[in-house]
């Protein structure tokens, strides 16, 4: 033969290796691309779904506003003569809610009330048009958040009148609930929408109209956190194609003919793959609540499209989803690259191995055979040594089990790195679930506090108000203000939001934290005692303070209530120091085992604990620049605040 065994056996099995691994490469590609392209697709459903959610429960608020309001002043609640009267009840309203930009009402007489956020000199400014005949008063009023007045002025040379804007128009026209197009407030330069509605009598007589005005920014800010891929996004278009909220809201405004802001076509959109991917936007190719997925290709890039009606709203706006499938299938691609390189070059580093290994294998072969020539010719005797055979194989058996071993240490480190991906998954789908439920419960909560304002108003307004209701619904507004606080803090947290930082009473929220834990302390027997002289105000987030102290005091609870203690009392001090607060907070209970390690991860003494609660609030404290420990000596959890200097 031309070719020597050994070369053979080398070359063909190195071929076949070759071949088998470019075949499971090849065909895991071809699935792993079809299911990554299945994925993306839903990624992309997803992401639309979820945009056209927050959309609809960002505007329901506006809507539900509206309709209380008109509820209120057609019943008489808030009278529409007494402008006073309702620009308080606006300005509740609208602190209530951050999304609105401003509450109003005109009237068929001329008669304007406007409440808003203003940038200064107050948080609120508001626009009083009184008229009496041909005298007519234009007076602006900045307020503060207590209602307080900061400073006032008249203007002689305001010609605004209410009954001549189109929502105005439209609302009168229709006798009903309405929403303008969108378009760019004057004075923010930011997008919003109006929605109006008429304020009618006994006898269908019209009254005046109240409407109030919505800053859509905060879609564009939630579509920019929203995220599709490496470079997919996700934009708002409305059925006559101007695109409404985009990632990038600088690019939505543009200057009309008649030198006013409004909002760009797709057409004239300044990305050209936006262009490309929705220029044949037409709204008659959708249907109710369906989506419609579509491809492109731009600068030999495919692309992905989705296009989704938002339901349920009496807006016609659209959720339009693009990405490229390179976003989600490169990696793939390059992998498949790589490892056909990896396997050619494993491939030759084999054959060359295997040639030389066979040539090792087959040389003791050889030596026996030559051995035998030489005996069967007599020229060697049969009692000469035999020559070593096997060395060889043992030394490629040591390698083999080498390699094994080295294969065993790389599939425990895959074992780990899957574990620590399911880990973070769980994790993201956690943050997802909070993030879920703050919103969910921050709109029961907003109705409640709207719910318990109207409520005190109408108690206040009876001839003989009943003291004791007042009070009980005094204590359930705060109550419901201070969970609303909670979401909104749950909701930073999940966002890594350090949260602001703001002067308060320290001693106040001692006792606002007591009253919150009064049922549960009362239901263990446990009284609460407070020792807080007279302090300098703190200086850091008010209600993630409150949440440390909650789970200092619930721990506290829970150790008198687990030792069954004879003494039940919890006593929380306050000490001024030169530039902070120290509050201890100290309990009649068995103290702390000394073989727990404190302040770490899932240790915990509770049967039902998960141990965060102190390592949470350690990260809270050191955040706000304070600290928390545990003071041994005195048994007692200590932690610091910042505080206003003198």
């Amino acid at each position: 033969m031309r070719y020597s065994l050994g070369f053979v056996l080398a070359l063909s099995l190195a071929g076949l290796q070759f071949i088998a691994i470019i075949f499971v490469v090849s065909t895991s590609y071809v699935s792993s691309e079809r299911a990554m392209l299945e994925h993306a697709r839903g990624l992309m459903d997803e992401a639309g779904a979820n945009a056209a959610e927050h959309t609809k429960r960002f505007l329901e608020p506006a809507t539900e506003i509206t309709e209380q309001a008109r509820r209120m002043l057609d019943n008489g609640l808030v009278s529409t003569t007494a402008p006073a009267e309702m620009e308080r009840y606006f300005f509740q309203l609208l602190r209530a809610e951050t999304q609105l930009s401003g509450i109003y009402y005109g009237d068929e007489s001329g008669n304007f009330v406007y409440v808003m956020n203003s940038d200064g000199p107050g948080p609120y400014r508001t626009k009083l048009i009184s008229t009496d005949g041909e005298q007519r008063t234009t007076e602006y009023i900045w307020r503060d958040n207590e209602f307080e007045p900061v400073d006032r002025s008249f203007d002689d040379n305001d010609i605004f009148d209410a009954r001549g804007r189109p929502w105005y128009l439209e609302a009168r026209q229709l006798g009903s609930r309405v929403w303008t197009d969108p378009y760019i407030f004057f004075s923010s330069q930011q997008p919003g929408i109006t929605v109006a509605a008429p304020i009618q009598g006994d006898q269908d007589q019209l009254h005046g109209v109240v409407g109030i005005d919505l800053d859509i920014a905060d879609i564009s800010l939630f579509l920019s956190d929203l995220t599709i891929g490496d470079s997919g996004a996700a934009f708002i278009l409305s059925d006559d194609g101007r695109v409404i909220a985009h990632p990038d809201p600088a690019r939505i405004s543009t200057r009309n003919e008649d030198g006013t802001l409004g909002f760009i076509g797709i057409n004239d959109f300044s990305d050209p793959i936006v262009r490309a991917a929705f220029a044949d936007f037409d709204k008659n190719d959708l249907s109710a609540n369906q989506s419609v997925q579509s491809e492109f290709t731009f600068s030999g890039d495919q692309y992905m499209t989705l296009l989704l009606p938002i339901p349920d709203i009496d807006l016609p706006w659209n959720i339009a989803v693009f990405a490229p499938e390179n976003d989600f299938i490169q990696g793939i691609r390059d992998n498949l690259s790589r490892n056909i390189w990896i396997a050619a070059v494993i491939s030759i580093v084999t054959a060359i191995a295997g040639l030389i290994l066979a040539e090792l294998i087959l040389k003791p072969v050889r030596a026996f055979a030559v051995r035998t020539s030489l005996v069967s010719q007599g020229e060697v005797s049969t009692r000469d040594p035999l020559p070593r055979t096997y060395n060889e194989l043992r030394a490629a058996n040591e390698t083999l089990i080498n390699e094994i071993a080295q294969r065993r240490k790389l599939d425990g480190k895959l074992q780990d790195l899957n574990r620590e991906l399911s880990h973070v998954t769980r994790v993201n789908m956690m943050g997802q679930m909070a993030t879920g439920l703050a919103h969910e419960l921050s709109q029961p909560l907003t109705t409640i506090t709207q719910n318990l304002d109207t409520a005190l108003s109408v108690a206040k307004m009876d001839p003989a108000p009943n003291g004791e209701l007042i009070s009980i619904l005094t204590e359930l507004d705060e109550q419901a203000h201070q969970g609303g606080d909670i979401i909104r803090a749950l909701r930073s947290f999940v966002r890594k939001d350090k949260g602001t930082i703001r002067p308060f009473d320290l001693q106040e929220l001692v006792e606002q934290t007591q009253r919150l834990l009064r049922q549960e302390l009362e239901a263990g027997n446990i009284t609460m005692d407070t020792e807080i002289p007279e302090l300098r105000n703190a200086l850091g987030n008010r209600v993630q303070i409150a949440q440390v102290l909650i789970n200092l005091l619930r721990n506290a609870a829970d150790a008198i209530q687990m030792a069954d203690a004879a003494d039940r009392k919890i006593t929380v001090t306050a000490v001024q120091l030169p530039d902070a607060i120290e509050v201890r907070v100290a309990d009649t209970g068995p103290g702390v085992d000394p073989a727990m390690t404190l302040f770490k991860e899932f240790q915990t003494s509770k049967p039902d604990g998960l141990g965060l609660g102190l390592s949470i609030s350690r990260t809270i404290v050191e955040a706000g620049g304070g600290d928390l420990w545990y003071d041994d000596p005195s048994q007692q959890f200590r932690f610091t605040v910042p505080c206003e200097t003198l």
